[in-house]
């Protein structure tokens, strides 16, 4: 029986080949067939979700609360010491220098991920810039939100701080940088469904042997895990539900 490896919208767009390497060993790991797909929009990813093709998924913190309080999903690790951290973005060559230049009303581009689109609110909450003065348009994946804010279709966007940094140098210097968070504690995680449940460990045996595999280091830095894998428990999906319950009340 064939599994599906789920590859987020979140990854960097530039290394999606890493991924499918990746779900190469993840296969060698437990002896299962993987098909690998990679999602380009989080409203496919969720209807995979949904119709249950994501058995192996390295979500962002929104959708870790959602899969393991809805559909029971485990965790297996995090990349170590990476946190995901998000910015708002204008364009360079428009009006907007700082907080204060922004408008009353504000048209936004964003992804459906949650926990970006969240932390960006806050973000704005300096410029007393709440829920009924912002206009979501939302976009597939970062990188239609940076076009749409570049080509002034938005006013500004949320972006994840990685796909900021992934975006190349021309498209990087029609866009200002507002704001960035350091929050330090919304993270990624990699996920298996319930039906895997017998493979965590194989798994995370599998990762810690990339950990100590110098040939793994290329591999690991495109995976958005540069110092390596940790291991995560319970406890700490319990404390990114609870962190997403958190933000989504501000």
């Amino acid at each position: 029986m064939t599994r599906h490896f789920a590859i987020s919208p979140d990854v960097n767009v530039r290394h999606v080949a890493d991924w499918f390497i990746f779900n190469t060993k993840v296969q060698r790991m437990t002896g299962l067939g993987f098909h690998a797909t990679a999602y380009s929009d989080f409203a496919e990813l969720h209807e995979a979700y949904e119709e249950g093709r994501a058995d192996l998924v390295f979500a962002n913190a929104a959708d870790t609360a959602m899969l393991v309080r809805e559909h029971g999903y485990l965790p297996v690790a995090a990349a170590a010491g990476v946190s995901k951290e998000a910015m708002v973005v204008v364009a360079a060559d428009g009006p907007f220098r700082g907080m204060a230049d922004l408008p009353r009303q504000l048209t936004v581009a964003s992804t459906s991920a949650p926990d970006v689109e969240r932390i960006g609110r806050i973000l704005l909450e300096p410029a007393d810039l709440g829920p009924a003065d912002l206009t979501l348009d939302v976009k597939p994946n970062p990188v239609l939100v940076a076009k749409a804010v570049m080509w002034h279709e938005a006013q500004a966007g949320f972006l994840p701080q990685d796909a900021y940094e992934a975006l190349s140098a021309m498209v990087k210097a029609q866009l200002r940088v507002l704001v960035a968070s350091r929050i330090y504690v919304v993270r990624n995680a990699l996920l298996v469904s319930p039906a895997l449940t017998d493979e965590v460990e194989a798994i995370w045996d599998g990762l810690a042997s990339m950990n100590v595999d110098p040939d793994c280091a290329e591999l690991l830095t495109g995976l958005g895990a540069p110092h390596g894998w940790e291991r995560l428990t319970p406890e700490d999906a319990d404390f990114m539900i609870d962190l997403m319950d958190a933000l989504a009340q501000e």
